[in-house]
């Protein structure tokens, strides 16, 4: 690709993330610069560096030095660099730090990267006449970004969580990338095998570096039986080793890779925020102890707990004719409910507020009923919501106990946050 444009390379730069991680004065000239250490993130690819400047630095101007960096190797050899540096008074050692510094931040583009050499000089080229120009259009770019990001992530209502949010906190074990390509509408078991084997490597070299520190998976695929037909082929020894070690992984974690594809295909239908204490029992109280996602499970549940919610506050009509559109979980997800949201119900509810959200989407269905939306506010007697989950969960509300009427006096959708 080339890159002597100055929008080539914004738009290559507006691709990265960039993190401060430490801010020091610098040793040569602390009154006037701060030393830096920083991570930028591109692809899922980190590499972490440090960048002396007199003000916070941009990802334009510390990708500028790093790519300066990288041509080093073209310019100079191991010791004419190091002679170059010892003529203005660094010492040789030193000097070896800064060219091995410049390998690896040489080896990062373009095997992280996938730069050529002549795309890191074009690109430095560029720079070195445009970084104003490139850097003003990096920052609109990461502008349109956020604002993108801000319309597809609405700030929740209180006690609500969004889907990602649940799946991040979730343990997948050292093949997390790959379990979030999984497809979770059947058994895993062959999944398991299937990410087991392809994540085997072919290379010698690799598999090599790998066996010292994982031997004790030789045993494992011995006592398996994965070994025979390998006798003398140590490559395809490890080979087995390594599908032994990394099939365990993610067998060690099943539950939590099930929970994962429950929430998975919950968002499928529709679903984006999800409030807390269902999204507990959802996660904690179905059974994850079988090779699929019990996402009928969490369906049934989130519908029970919509009815119960609907029937307590509007009555049993209402729930019925509720229950009865929501056959799918994203007919629910799409209007206003305490229990699941999908985004555009949460943009109109943080536009318009709970109460007037429901009673437009579910005008129909009130009508049928005969209930005037309007003679009783959700928001008002929340409480009411919510013991109506209570009574799901075979409890009786305990009407009569202040603190019980306090605790509970929560609406079901606040636009505020905690």
């Amino acid at each position: 690709m080339a890159y002597d444009t100055t929008e080539a390379v914004a738009k290559f730069l507006s691709g990265f993330q960039m993190k401060i991680t430490n801010r020091e004065r610098d040793t040569i000239a602390p009154d006037y610069y701060v030393k830096y250490s920083l991570t930028l993130s591109k692809g899922g690819k980190d590499f972490s560096t440090t960048f002396v400047s007199d003000g916070e630095p941009t990802v334009t101007q510390v990708f500028s030095a790093l790519a300066d960096d990288a041509l080093t190797l073209r310019k100079y050899s191991t010791d004419e660099f190091v002679d170059k540096l010892y003529a203005q008074g660094v010492k040789p050692s030193a000097a070896l730090r800064a060219y091995d510094s410049c390998k690896e931040t040489n080896l990062w583009m373009q095997d992280e990267l996938y730069l050529s050499g002549w795309e890191i000089e074009e690109i430095s080229k560029t720079l070195t006449k445009y970084e104003d120009e490139v850097d003003t259009l990096v920052e609109k770019a990461a502008s349109e970004r956020a604002a993108r990001y801000a319309y597809d992530h609405p700030k929740l209502p209180k006690g609500f969580v969004t889907i990602e949010q649940l799946q991040g906190d979730l343990d997948l074990g050292d093949l997390r990338d790959e379990v979030e390509d999984f497809d979770f509408d059947g058994d895993l078991t062959a999944a398991f095998s299937e990410t087991a084997d392809d994540k085997v490597d072919s290379n010698y070299h690799a598999l090599l570096s790998w066996l010292p520190d994982h031997t004790e998976w030789l045993e494992q695929a011995e006592f398996d039986g994965l070994l025979e037909g390998c006798k003398g082929d140590i490559y395809k020894t490890v080979q087995m080793a390594q599908y032994e070690c990394f099939k365990s992984d993610l067998y060690d974690h099943r539950e939590d890779i099930c929970r994962y594809g429950t929430l998975d295909q919950l968002r499928d239908m529709g679903v984006y925020a999800i409030r807390e204490s269902l999204a507990d029992e959802i996660l904690s109280d179905l059974s994850y102890d079988e090779d699929y996602a019990p996402t009928d499970d969490a369906k049934d549940t989130i519908m029970g707990a919509v009815s119960a919610a609907f029937k307590e506050r509007y009555g049993e009509d209402f729930a019925e004719v509720a229950t009865d559109f929501g056959q799918d979980i994203d007919d629910i997800a799409g209007r206003a409910n305490p229990y699941v949201l999908s985004v555009d119900t949460i943009r109109a509810v943080n536009e318009k507020g709970y109460d007037a959200v429901f009673a437009e989407q579910w005008k129909a269905e009130l009508s049928e009923c005969d209930i005037d939306p309007e003679a009783v506010s959700v928001g008002s007697e929340a409480h009411d919501m919510e013991n109506g989950r209570d009574g799901l969960d075979g409890n009786a509300p305990e009407k009569d106990t202040p603190e019980k009427d306090d605790r509970d006096a929560q609406p079901p959708v606040d636009t505020d946050n905690r």
